[in-house]
């Protein structure tokens, strides 16, 4: 800034020098310099600021040169077409000279632009610059400012007011997930025609989302691509495969835009080839050591009038029983792209826009049986018997209609107020699915107990029968039975209530 201050001041010196030598030549005239300003990323390192119009006049038609300077002192990146000291940046008079300007930092400067002996009006374009060098914060958006200083052998020296050409905001506004899925369950796993959770991405202004043409704007030198974005998804399981559209789906109006998955984030647009079958139109994701990532580039524009939103529908496969154990929440990472490349426009940095949301998880496969009174003391004995029913005909063709498991029960057993005087916890054999195990309390929790016992079987649909009896294995003997309450859901903790519910307990 403080180099800015130095510069303006040369300037102002060279005006005063000059002011008397003025008859005949060229000076900024009404409105010396004009902008429509508009936005820019504040994401981006090759943001295109909007033209600029400056108006000169003279007494005779000769040549001028302008130099523009950047403020706050932005790094210019606009492309080099040629020679590295000639840029994409045009000063186009409506004499039809077009000079291209050469850049140096945050300044610009055209040379020997031609001009008439009335009114001559320069439009000054393709100016990129790296917008993240900006402060966003919230509040009133940071602005970016152009002065002009007009000189040359047919020009008054003259320095113009600075006028705000653009307002950097961040381009992304936060991504969202919806219709997230909590009731995966490790045995039942998931098939690809269930849609797991939808990965939202906001514009936070008016055309932030551009296509490789309106990114590329009126300069001749192309750009890279549309604006493009990458979804890392972070916290898959390894056994589950992860499936996005090749094309998002045709949005309702007043949406329009429409983002094509693409094979890399630089480089030219090439898209991915969508999979075929009961995969059809769908990618899939390389996911390795839990992490993937997928990039989209805008194919079809977005609308003018509306912040648009682009949505993207995330699949799992994941075969049954093939977890462990329970998952935490898959993320996705949405952020601009690409990150850091030093030839794509345009180019982005990893901003505060980067947002992170939560997607589906993956529960246990459990069920929870109260046996509220079993006792082994005083000539007592009780006789436990636990069935693993995920094995049944009700599907078609005879085949059990839930997903068979196998597994075992922790055995918790409560009669004493303090925990260490209770027996301590068994875990049974196996169960397979469709099988009964039987065995006493004596075998579990030893001699000369009374209380009560909760079962927590790492399966779905387990089912339990207690028998107590007196004089055990006598023919004097009496005996009464009870059936296990069911409690808790899968995916859900046991025993949460909301305040003023009652328990819930099943059979």
């Amino acid at each position: 800034m403080a180099d800015f201050k130095t510069k303006l001041s040369l300037l102002a010196g060279a005006v005063a020098m000059f002011a008397g030598s003025a008859f005949g030549q060229a000076t900024f005239t009404g409105t010396p310099v004009s902008a429509t300003a508009g936005f820019i990323r504040a994401e981006g390192t090759t943001e295109k600021l909007p033209p600029i119009t400056v108006n000169i006049t003279g007494a005779v038609a000769g040549f001028v040169s302008l130099q523009v300077y950047i403020a706050p002192g932005l790094t210019i990146t606009s492309q080099a077409p040629g020679s590295p000291a000639v840029s994409e940046t045009t000063a186009t008079a409506n004499t039809g000279s077009v000079i291209n300007g050469v850049v140096s930092g945050a300044t610009v400067t055209f040379s020997n632009v031609a001009t008439t002996a009335g009114t001559t009006s320069i439009v000054v374009d393709n100016i990129r610059v790296n917008a993240s060098a900006l402060a966003v914060a919230n509040g009133v958006p940071t602005g970016v400012t152009e002065q002009v200083f007009l000189n040359g052998v047919n020009a008054t020296p003259g320095v113009a007011a600075p006028v705000t050409v653009a307002y950097a905001l961040n381009g992304l506004a936060a991504a969202t997930s919806t219709a997230v899925v909590t009731s995966n369950t490790v045995c039942a796993g998931s098939a690809v025609g269930t849609l797991q959770f939808n990965v939202n991405i906001p514009e936070n202004f008016s055309k932030a989302f551009k296509t490789k043409t309106e990114e590329q704007g009126t300069s001749a030198v192309a750009a890279t691509s549309g604006t493009r974005f990458a979804i890392t998804f972070n916290n898959i399981p390894s056994v589950t495969k992860v499936y996005v559209p090749a094309v998002t789906a045709t949005p309702t109006l007043p949406i329009t835009g429409i983002a094509t998955a693409i094979n890399s984030p630089t480089g030219a647009f090439a898209a991915t080839t969508p999979l075929t079958g009961t995969l059809a139109g769908l990618v899939q994701v390389t996911i390795a050591n839990g992490t993937g990532t997928v990039y989209y580039e805008l194919t079809t524009p977005v609308s003018a009038g509306a912040l648009e939103t682009l949505t993207v529908p995330v699949y799992f496969v994941t075969a049954s029983g093939a977890l462990t154990a329970p998952t935490t929440a898959a993320t996705a990472t949405v952020s601009f792209a690409p990150i850091g490349s030093t030839t794509s426009v345009p180019n982005f940095v990893n901003g505060s826009s980067t947002t992170t949301v939560n997607g589906s998880t993956y529960s246990a496969c459990a069920t929870y049986l109260l046996f509220p009174y079993v006792t082994n003391a005083a000539g007592f004995e009780t006789g436990i018997a636990l069935s693993n029913t995920s094995l049944d005909n009700f599907a078609a063709k005879g085949a059990s209609s839930a997903a068979t498991q196998t597994g075992t029960c922790a055995l918790n057993f409560y009669g004493n107020a303090t925990a260490a005087s209770n027996p301590a916890a068994f875990t049974t054999a196996s169960i397979a699915g469709g099988t009964v195990l039987p065995f006493t309390l004596t075998s579990a929790a030893g001699a000369n107990f009374t209380g009560y016992m909760i079962a927590n079987c790492n399966f779905q649909y387990a089912h339990g029968f207690a028998y107590i009896v007196y004089s055990f294995g006598t023919s004097s003997g009496t005996a009464m039975g009870y059936v296990a309450s069911p409690f808790g859901v899968t995916g859900v903790a046991a025993r949460t209530l909301a305040a003023g519910t009652a328990e819930s307990l099943g059979n």
